[in-house]
């Protein structure tokens, strides 16, 4: 192999021994999960962390539509994480089956794209999370905003405003505190609306200036008006101020009749729509400038990263405006039963955004692990993945779970591992597509004949020795807890036996060497 050859190898674990254990990783998650709780939890998170692993993959390509639909995919598979913690009830159960699915996460992520990347300062996957956190922050923020609206009913209160009217002392106070923010708004909308103008005419020129010169800012209008404006907005909704203002417009006979109905709402419709037109301009603007600020000097792939916190909360909201419209609501509380699904989409967007932020610290922490040499890079996920499944099998047996599927769930979290590592040894020796599949084929043979003998040792421990050897008063021992310490004892002498044999790889090499 040359030197350039060598410096282009997919160094990725090989092909078909990743495969191999990412399926066996994804069998033992879904028989187990099946079989401890519930099948649509367990499917649900299943699916989930399966979404979340093709979404990976389909990050680190280089087409930006390939980008997009990764963020897609990794942010509706921590939705469906979300989804499975709201379909358990019991936190052990949720407990096992993300942790089962995670583990399956782990090992098809290493398996496929790996878990920390070569260079892993290159990775799209944090930025990716960063990016999908923030958008479906906002998008949290929308849906929260949208939940208050329908609390309070807001349109029918505002409606309700302007059919009933309000006291004219009110009116008159509110009319002049909206003129002077109109006027604070028209310094600020001006400027903007020259700058969005292309080539404005000298009509057109001449309006803009006319509205600048009435534009005022808050520190050029007098004290006296704004300390006289901030008196009567706190004395106009006092009883005593307003009969007082009612005898004065009733001893003006028709004057204060026209004043009374002009003040209590006529004048605020044009005057509030002026507000919103304005205000909706500095709005505009200003999420123009966090826009561009936030999408950087490559807008494409900025959008691309973040497209999974567009679409799941534009989802959200609009499924559930549509589900509501047509008489399906998802109850949440019985003070929010007003609120159609907006509740709802608000709780759903909170708890993806909570679990991308889980994401984010636990890609952090492995990053660091790895590049600290505590854990190997190129074994990130197969070491992580399997130890939650070992650990989750274990748990799952405390839950219940029948002692022979312990056996094999631990066996095939062993066999994962092995398989994996194997896998990581191979491509960055010779490559991924490198064509192993008899060596691989006889070392899972051999890692699932020493797995099997060991779970045929446990079982023999326990139905064959176990009765004879302890007492007739521990009888009462659970079968769980005996098979839990012997997978103990069984880890334990299968990691002493790899730590020798590779102590073992070294001295042949250098005796190789010697004779060589």
């Amino acid at each position: 192999m040359s030197r350039d050859d060598a410096s282009t190898l997919d160094r990725r674990p090989a092909e078909s021994s990743s495969a191999l254990a990412g399926a066996v990783a994804t069998v033992t998650a879904l028989g187990l999960g099946l079989a401890v709780g519930e099948p649509v939890p367990a499917l649900v998170s299943l699916l989930g962390g399966l979404t979340v692993a093709a979404g990976v993959w389909s990050l680190r390509e280089s087409s930006h539509a390939r980008v997009a639909v990764g963020s897609a995919s990794v942010v509706l598979g921590t939705a469906a994480f979300t989804g499975s913690a709201w379909l358990t009830g019991d936190a052990w159960l949720l407990a096992t089956y993300l942790g089962f699915a995670l583990g399956a996460t782990f090992v098809v992520v290493d398996a496929t794209s790996g878990l920390v990347p070569d260079d892993a300062d290159a990775d799209p996957l944090p930025r990716m999370l960063r990016a999908a956190s923030a958008a479906t922050a906002v998008g949290v923020g929308v849906a929260a905003l949208l939940t208050v609206a329908a609390y309070v009913d807001l349109l029918s209160v505002a409606l309700g405003a302007v059919e009933s009217g309000i006291h004219p002392l009110v009116g008159f106070a509110t009319l002049q505190a909206g003129v002077v923010a109109g006027l604070l708004l028209l310094d600020r909308a001006v400027p903007i609306l020259d700058s969005w103008l292309p080539s404005p005419a000298a009509t057109t020129d001449r309006a803009l200036d006319g509205l600048a010169a009435v534009g005022t800012d808050w520190w050029e209008i007098d004290r006296s008006i704004r300390v006289a404006v901030a008196i009567q907005l706190v004395v106009a909704f006092a009883p005593v101020a307003q009969r007082l203002f009612d005898r004065f417009l009733a001893s003006v006979p028709v004057v204060g009749r026209v004043l009374r109905v002009a003040l209590s709402g006529p004048l605020h419709v044009p005057l509030a729509a002026c507000l919103l037109l304005l205000l909706g301009v500095v709005a505009a603007d200003v999420v123009r400038r966090w826009t561009v600020r936030s999408l950087g000097d490559d807008p494409a792939i900025t959008l691309a990263l973040a497209a999974g916190g567009i679409v799941v909360p534009a989802l959200a909201l609009l499924g559930g405006t549509a589900l509501a419209a047509v008489g399906v609501t998802v109850p949440v509380g019985d003070s929010l039963a007003g609120t159609g699904n907006y509740a709802a989409a608000t709780a759903a967007l909170l708890g993806v955004l909570v679990a991308l932020t889980a994401c984010r610290a636990v890609v952090h922490v492995l990053s660091a692990v790895a590049r600290e040499g505590t854990l190997p890079r190129r074994t990130a996920g197969f070491a992580t993945g399997s130890a939650l499944l070992f650990v989750t099998t274990l748990v799952a047996a405390e839950l219940g779970l029948a002692p022979l599927l312990v056996l094999a769930g631990a066996a095939a979290a062993l066999l994962v591992w092995d398989t994996g590592a194997h896998a990581s040894s191979v491509g960055a020796q010779l490559g991924r597509d490198a064509e192993t599949t008899d060596s691989e084929f006889v070392h899972v043979t051999g890692t699932a004949a020493v797995l099997g003998v060991g779970v045929v040792a446990v079982l023999l421990v326990r139905y064959a020795l176990f009765p004879f050897v302890v007492p007739t008063a521990a009888a009462g021992l659970s079968p769980a807890t005996v098979i839990a310490l012997g997978l103990v004892l069984l880890s334990v002498l299968l990691v002493t036996v790899a730590l020798l044999s590779h102590r073992e790889r070294p001295r042949q090499r250098e005796r190789a060497g010697g004779e060589g």
